[in-house]
C-alpha cells in the first residue's frame, strides 16, 4: 500500500483510499443520518460511575458495548496496522462514530461534561507507556466543578482483551494520590509521593478488561501500561473524551457530530492528522507522513479551534526540530519552521527562538550534554509537566518537558 505523503494527497483525501484497506467498514456520504441503537441497560449504572469518578478518580464499566461494532473496529485497527498506518485512522470510518454515540451518551450521563474531540486509538504490540496524568493545568482546582467532579474525563474502551500480560491499564486511586486535587509540587516526583514506601505499592490497581468493556477516568488519575509479554497477543483500544468548555474547548465545531449526523469525512481526516501530530513521539511517524498531515491541517486551519491549532503547529515544529538532530532540514523546511515560530510568538502561544537556536548549536556540536544533569527525582517530576505549560493530553504516553524528551531518546 502506498504510504500517505504530500505527493499522493489527492488519493488519501478520498474515502475510497481507506475503504480499500478496511473493506468491511464504511464511509458514507457526509449528509447521511447515522444509525443509533439504543440500549437502556447500558446506561443503567451511570450514577454508580459518577460516584466512583468522584471517590476514586476512575470507574470500571463492566457492561460490554455492542459486540458487532467492537469486533469490526478491532479488525479495522489490525488491517490499518498491517498497512503500516497508526491505529487512529480508524476514526475515518462510520462504525467508529457509531461507537462514539454510545461513548458520548455514557460520558454525558456519568459526568456533567459535553463530548470532546480528543480522540485516539491504540495497538500495543511491544512496549507499554509511562505513568502520567492526562492534564496538568496551572490551576488544578479550576479543573474541577464546585462539587468536586472533574471537568475532563476519558472513556477508554478495550477492542481486544486487555490483560496483565498485554498492557492493561494500571492506576493509583485518587485517595492515595497527594497531587490529584491540589496539584503536583515542583521538582517532586508525583509517583514517588503516591508510593512513598513498599507497602504503598499495594495501592496500585490493575484494570484488566474484556473486549467491549471499558474504563472511565479523570484527567488527574495517574495511569500507565505495562510492557507486553512477548508471547501475549497485541491489544487494541480506543478512547473518547468529554470536557467542560471552560476547561478545554472542543477541537472542532460540536455541530459536526449530532444524534442525526456523523462528522463529515474531511473533518474526521483533519482530526486524525492533527492528533497524530500532537502525539508524534508516541506514533513515531515518518517525516513524509508528518509533513503530509501538517499540510492538510494547515489547509483546514479555520476548522480547528484556535488554541488547538496553535498546539498542532507547536508540536509540528517540535517534531521537525527532533528530526533535525539526525537529518538536515532543507531551506524550505527551515523557512516554514521559522514562520510558524514567529506566528506562534505573535499570538502569544509558545516561545521557540532561544530553544531552537540552542538546539541548532547542539546539532552542530554533535552534543546533548546539557540534558545529562537531571537527578532521578527531577526526571520523575518532569514526566508530569509540559514544556510550555499548556494542557497536553497523553492518554497512553508520557508527558515530558522538551529537555526530558530529548534525554529519553538517548536512553
Amino acid at each position: 500500500m502506498q504510504q500517505l505523503t504530500s505527493e499522493n494527497r489527492e488519493e488519501w483525501e478520498k474515502p475510497e483510499y481507506w475503504n480499500k484497506i478496511c473493506e468491511h467498514l464504511s464511509v458514507e456520504d457526509d449528509s447521511q443520518e447515522a444509525k443509533y441503537v439504543s440500549d437502556d441497560a447500558f446506561w443503567s449504572h451511570s450514577q454508580n460511575y459518577k460516584t466512583d469518578l468522584l471517590s476514586k478518580g476512575y470507574a470500571l464499566v463492566d457492561q460490554s458495548l455492542p459486540n458487532a461494532i467492537v469486533v469490526a473496529l478491532k479488525d479495522g485497527v489490525e488491517k490499518l496496522v498491517e498497512a503500516s498506518y497508526p491505529a487512529s485512522f480508524i476514526f475515518l470510518f462510520d462504525e467508529t462514530w457509531h461507537l462514539a454515540r454510545y461513548s458520548r451518551r455514557l460520558l454525558e450521563k456519568s459526568t456533567s461534561n459535553p463530548f470532546h474531540y480528543d480522540l485516539l486509538a491504540w495497538y500495543i504490540d511491544e512496549g507499554g507507556f509511562s505513568p502520567h496524568r492526562d492534564r496538568q493545568p496551572e490551576d488544578v482546582a479550576s479543573s474541577f466543578h464546585p462539587d468536586g467532579e472533574a471537568k475532563f474525563a476519558t472513556h477508554w474502551i478495550a477492542l481486544t482483551p486487555a490483560t496483565t500480560s498485554n498492557s492493561c491499564l494500571y492506576m493509583i486511586p485518587k485517595d492515595h494520590d497527594p497531587g490529584y486535587t491540589k496539584g503536583d509540587e515542583d521538582e517532586k516526583d508525583p509517583l514517588s509521593l503516591a508510593l512513598p514506601n513498599k507497602e504503598a505499592f499495594q495501592r496500585i490497581r490493575a484494570m484488566p478488561r474484556d473486549s467491549g468493556q471499558s474504563i472511565l477516568f479523570t484527567h488527574r488519575i495517574i495511569h500507565w501500561g505495562s510492557i507486553k509479554d512477548p508471547e501475549a497477543t497485541p491489544r487494541a483500544a480506543i478512547s473518547f473524551v468529554c470536557s467542560d468548555p471552560s476547561f478545554e474547548k472542543p477541537y472542532v465545531d460540536p455541530a459536526y457530530f449530532t444524534d442525526a449526523r456523523l462528522p463529515p469525512f474531511s473533518i474526521r481526516l483533519l482530526l486524525v492528522c492533527a492528533q497524530l501530530i500532537i502525539y508524534h513521539q508516541r506514533f513515531q511517524l515518518s517525516k513524509s507522513m508528518l509533513k503530509a498531515c501538517f499540510e492538510l491541517c494547515k489547509s483546514m486551519e479555520d476548522k480547528l479551534e484556535k488554541t488547538y491549532w496553535h498546539k498542532v503547529a507547536f508540536e509540528y515544529v517540535e517534531a521537525m526540530k527532533e528530526d533535525a538532530q539526525t537529518n538536515e532540514l532543507d531551506e524550505s523546511e527551515e523557512e516554514e519552521m521559522m514562520e510558524l515560530m514567529l506566528k506562534a510568538e505573535q499570538s502569544g502561544y509558545g516561545e521557540y527562538s532561544d530553544d531552537y537556536d540552542e538546539g541548532s548549536n547542539e546539532i552542530e556540536n554533535g552534543a546533548d550534554a546539557e540534558d545529562d544533569d537531571f537527578s532521578d527525582e527531577e526526571e520523575g517530576a518532569l514526566l508530569f509537566r509540559t514544556a510550555d505549560g499548556c494542557d497536553d493530553n497523553d492518554t497512553e504516553g508520557s508527558v515530558a518537558s522538551e529537555k526530558h524528551r530529548k534525554r529519553q531518546r538517548t536512553k
